[in-house]
């Protein structure tokens, strides 16, 4: 797996927050009425680091609807569905899966008949639902196994997505933070050495909200760190 890792900052800055006025321009800046801008206690950065990963998972979400006049007997053929699609994926696919059942609904259902007027609606039965969620650790399944569902009764597939594991993302955002730290330190030096001040401590990290996967494959992790700051000649 090719690990592509950029490194990006984001940082904005406003020159006279940083101006520490004489005692002289403190006189006529308050006798003008114009506010005061000191040096501030402490300097926040921003930083950042991304990678560009590509999935190792999928999963795949699978509708069955089932109509019939009688309830017992939509719930019946939905389950008969649901168990053949199931195993026939499990005997047909190569790879090691989990598959979940979930969201059964049934409910009645009705249509409008338009041979009168104005339209009625009638009562034609009851609707079944349920869906079907297939992990798959082997991505290129994922056509095969669709497949395999729709010949076997299913009708609608609701959707595909990839991913990576919990395990993976761990130990990645755990790589991402470390960089995205050096990065605000990095920005807050070449900044804060243009106007003579210099990085005293560290007094805050915090992890910005944001951090995951996209369908693109790019995890990104952003921080914000404040720094005590002071003059270079002290």
């Amino acid at each position: 797996m090719i690990t592509i890792l950029s490194i990006s900052f984001l940082i904005s800055i406003t020159y006279s927050q940083f101006l520490r006025p004489t005692e002289d321009t403190q006189v006529a800046i308050k006798s003008c009425g114009i506010q005061e801008y000191l040096l501030p206690n402490i300097y926040q950065v921003q930083g950042s680091a991304s990678t560009i990963m590509e999935p190792t998972q999928a999963t795949i979400t699978l509708n069955i609807e089932v109509k019939k006049v009688q309830a017992q007997e939509a719930l019946q053929q939905l389950a008969n569905i649901s168990d053949k699609a199931i195993k026939a994926i499990k005997e047909q696919s190569n790879s090691d899966l989990k598959i979940q059942t979930n969201d059964y609904q049934i409910q009645p259902y009705t249509e409008y008949d338009y041979t009168v007027t104005p339209a009625n609606l009638i009562f034609k039965g009851f609707k079944a639902n349920s869906q079907l969620t297939i992990e798959t650790l082997n991505i290129s399944e994922v056509g095969k196994i669709i497949d395999i569902a729709v010949k076997n009764g299913v009708e609608t597939v609701v959707g595909v997505s990839f991913d990576i594991s919990k395990e993976q993302k761990r130990k990645i955002k755990d790589n991402l933070v470390e960089h995205a730290i050096e990065d605000a330190r990095h920005t807050a030096d070449v900044v804060l050495k243009e106007i003579n001040m210099k990085i005293v401590s560290v007094k805050s990290v915090v992890l910005n909200d944001g951090y995951g996967y996209d369908q693109v494959g790019v995890l990104q992790q952003t921080v914000t760190v404040g720094y005590v700051i002071a003059s270079i000649d002290q």
